[in-house]
């Protein structure tokens, strides 16, 4: 639906279109015309909007979009003579005047925006910024961006996080047809991180949770964090205590109702509660079908699970030990993992996670490394002892 009136579009589109003015010399009647005409048609389209429905619909909410957009559109279309056309008006002889009407009409027009946004609350941050206000917006972004930038980098926050944070905020700011409301969110989360003097990496994340950074980056870094944490865990056990955990500290997070990030095609607390929740209901599923091979295997007395009187740490670099030295074999080593996770058990570790088991295998610690020393030492102490083996290199 066009809302605008047929005389204001020609007008604009036809009569200021610098084209028109070469060897055309304007009277002080046909500038201040100019004006007067602008006045006129900026009420009427005042008027127009003042019958429209209040936007308590979404269908009155689009339309009345719709119109303040229009309007947009004929900002545009001026600036782009105040800008890209200028040199095919630059040598006019009145191009002074020229360009101060043409100053006229786009503040005239920023001014009927404004009033338009501030008459509904509800839509003013849906309207596009024109390009005549652009410039000014993406430079206080910018700066804000600046300050952002300086500030995380006398953090100890995650690198990959910081850059994560900081080409997002750029990738919004610099995105087609951007709007109040897309420049309101970017301000306040600055703010708000800016705010924050002594930000580590988790306190980071949870602010961004919190104030809906639905940025795909972001969504799978929460969820590699996760990923990441859950293989530092043997026991499937305090797996699930560690998922709990964190489903009940983003809710937490989620319910202190910090900004939403606009057009967001979901929200980020209900994504990341999701996965928290599929990751739930695996480990669950896996100690479950777990605990039933066991009993399966103990009713048809098979498959007996052993014990491994050494930590999982230990466990694991034993393991791949025996893998590096050839007594195992490096094919299908996930597989070899998950039998050793599924038949052995360790003091402290009912039920292993064989991805963690294999993780511990390589991401050894030198307190590990030492222990195992000693463990092999034993045992060569003991064939020593036993075998006579003390007086043979």
């Amino acid at each position: 639906m066009n809302f605008l009136s047929e005389q204001i579009q020609l007008f604009v589109t036809d009569s200021l279109n610098p084209q028109k003015f070469a060897g055309h010399h304007f009277s002080n009647i046909e500038f201040e015309n100019w004006q007067d005409f602008l006045k006129k048609e900026i009420a009427a389209l005042r008027y127009n909007l003042s019958l429209l429905p209040d936007p308590k619909n979404r269908k009155n909410k689009a339309e009345i979009v719709t119109y303040i957009n229009q309007i947009v559109d004929l900002s545009n279309t001026i600036y782009g003579y105040l800008t890209k056309l200028y040199p095919v008006w630059k040598s006019h002889p009145q191009a002074d005047q020229i360009r101060l009407n043409y100053h006229y009409s786009l503040n005239s027009f920023e001014e009927l925006i404004n009033k338009l946004a501030a008459s509904f609350i509800r839509i003013r941050g849906l309207v596009r910024i024109t390009n005549y206000s652009l410039p000014q917006a993406i430079m206080g972004l910018k700066q804000k961006l600046k300050l952002l930038t300086a500030h995380l980098y006398l953090s100890n926050i995650d690198e990959r996080l910081q850059e994560i944070l900081l080409t997002g905020f750029t990738q919004l700011m610099n995105q087609k047809n951007i709007r109040p409301v897309d420049q309101d969110y970017l301000t306040h989360l600055s703010l708000l991180i800016l705010n924050e003097k002594e930000l580590d990496t988790r306190p980071l994340m949870d602010l961004l949770i919190a104030n809906d950074f639905n940025l795909p980056e972001f969504f799978h870094y929460c969820i590699n964090y996760w990923r990441k944490r859950m293989s530092e865990i043997p026991g499937l056990h305090e797996q699930l205590e560690m998922l709990i955990t964190e489903k009940d500290l983003l809710f937490n997070t989620h319910i202190k109702k910090g900004l939403r990030m606009p057009d967001g095609s979901s929200e980020l607390y209900k994504d990341l509660d999701q996965f928290l929740s599929e990751k739930y209901a695996y480990v669950k599923s896996l100690l479950r079908v777990r605990r039933e091979a066991i009993m399966d295997k103990e009713k048809a007395k098979a498959g007996i699970r052993f014990l491994m009187n050494l930590p999982v740490p230990q466990f694991g670099l034993f393991i791949r030990m025996q893998i590096e030295k050839g007594l195992l074999p490096k094919e299908n080593v996930g597989d070899l993992f998950s039998f050793f996770a599924l038949h052995f058990y360790t003091p402290n570790t009912v039920f292993m996670s064989a991805d963690s088991l294999q993780k511990k295998s390589t991401d050894v610690e030198f307190s590990t490394a030492q222990k195992m020393k000693g463990q092999l030492i034993g045992m060569l102490n003991w064939l020593n002892s036993n075998f006579n083996l003390s007086n043979y290199n």
